[in-house]
């Protein structure tokens, strides 16, 4: 019976690559929805941010110099209890490189870091709205 399958968790929505162009990120986002440009970003050293969002999923992209900084995905989708988080976590986590590649995690209690020094970037789980943040390391 397909009812009890067991699901695996795939994003329903756009993933954005660290290396993309801001053409490529606003591309790409105004497929998945309507994008806006913000140019006074909360993010220190962020030049601007396209948001796009729809009934589910809120993705943010920081930009510095043209270069990503930051990737945020807030999502209600795979949210519903631990389990269904932390299959979230994981595949970000095999997407962004190997679990043999991230450090030792950081827990703070309301957020988990994992460092990837050999990919330049760090991986921020929100523990309790399961957002998922990718810091790009590679201008700093």
């Amino acid at each position: 019976m397909s009812l009890f399958k067991k699901k695996k968790f795939e994003p329903n929505f756009p993933i954005i690559e660290l290396d993309a162009s801001p053409e490529e990120v606003k591309d790409i986002l105004s497929k998945f929805s309507s994008v806006e440009r913000v140019e006074k970003s909360q993010g220190e050293g962020v030049d601007f941010e396209y948001v796009a969002e729809n009934h589910e999923t809120r993705i943010n992209v920081g930009f510095s110099a043209d270069k990503i900084s930051f990737v945020n995905y807030l999502s209600d989708q795979f949210n519903n209890n631990d389990k269904k988080k932390a299959q979230k976590l994981d595949w970000f986590i095999n997407y962004y490189g190997t679990v043999e590649e991230f450090e030792e995690p950081n827990d703070t209690g309301f957020m988990i870091f994992f460092h990837n020094p050999k990919r330049k970037l760090t991986i921020v789980f929100g523990l309790h709205m399961g957002p998922i943040r990718i810091n790009s390391h590679v201008n700093a």
